[in-house]
């Protein structure tokens, strides 16, 4: 049984037909030309020449304290990396330190913790966590993100109304809220000081791996990391840029010098951070 098929044209002319009748036909195979009569009708494609719309950052970036310090901190953190981010360093960094002074910041952290744990953790728990924040924010003297208060809720929970059996299981799954009480414990300074200095290290950490011929330290980083070279490629392509990851380091310690920041407990990470630069500056 043969089936036929019309083909209709919108303009008069003369067909050419290219392929015989009976053959197999493959998509896309041409089965004849067109010759119009007027050829004027043919509608020719032009050349776009208007500028296409601003296409914004490669992913969405929201509006929360939480979301921006997300953002930020990826944008420094590739500074450190190696990757050319200049022109948008100081915008960034005045961003970053703006989030970072945010009160919010904190209960942002945690409210997205416990979207996403919501049904899956005790209810019980979670109404704690609530309610503490809750009653934080009530206070007239501001609303200090209660981090002890949390993370006793936490401890509780895990030592006294879990089984032993199932504690282990338990702490992993509360691990980021522990994580959010613990790195607010000296509140949202105590933080911002944290934040600061594991910039600083991220620095310091990659440029103490070089110093002297840098052709014998390539070698010592690819017997370092002969099973994961990829890691060797990072670390050298990243003190390539140390000139522009220097920029951001000077930034980040003419805010720490102007600002109220206790340099001096001898304990903290930052301390520890910038005694390791003045080390690193000696090599």
């Amino acid at each position: 049984m043969k089936m036929y098929m019309p083909l209709v044209a919108s303009e008069d002319g003369i067909v050419q037909l290219i392929k015989q009748p009976g053959v197999s036909l493959e998509p896309g195979d041409i089965l004849g030309i067109l010759t119009l009569d007027d050829p004027a009708r043919v509608k020719h494609a032009k050349p776009f020449e208007g500028l296409l719309p601003s296409l914004g950052t490669p992913s969405v970036v929201g509006s929360k304290p939480h979301q921006r310090l997300t953002y930020t901190l990826s944008v420094l953190n590739d500074i450190l990396d190696g990757f050319d981010n200049q022109s948008i360093l100081a915008v960034t960094f005045k961003e970053l330190i703006a989030v970072l002074r945010d009160p919010e910041l904190p209960y942002s952290e945690t409210n997205s913790v416990l979207a996403s744990l919501s049904g899956r953790i005790s209810a019980k728990v979670e109404e704690s966590i609530r309610s503490a924040m809750d009653a934080a924010k009530a206070k007239a003297s501001g609303h200090e993100f209660p981090a002890g208060r949390i993370k006793k809720v936490l401890e509780h929970h895990i030592g006294q109304e879990v089984h032993v059996a199932d504690r282990s299981r338990t702490r992993a799954q509360l691990a980021p809220l522990l994580e959010i009480a613990d790195r607010y414990s000296g509140g949202t300074k105590g933080h911002k000081v944290e934040v600061l200095a594991s910039l600083l290290g991220r620095y310091e950490a990659t440029e103490s791996l070089f110093g002297g011929s840098i052709e014998a330290r390539v070698l010592a980083l690819r017997e370092q990391y002969k099973n994961d070279l990829d890691q060797a490629i990072s670390l050298v392509l990243s003190h390539i840029k140390v000139q522009s990851k220097v920029k951001l380091v000077l930034t980040i310690l003419d805010f720490i010098k102007t600002s109220s920041l206790n340099v001096s407990n001898t304990d903290s990470r930052l301390y520890k951070v910038l005694q390791n630069l003045a080390a690193l500056e000696a090599k």
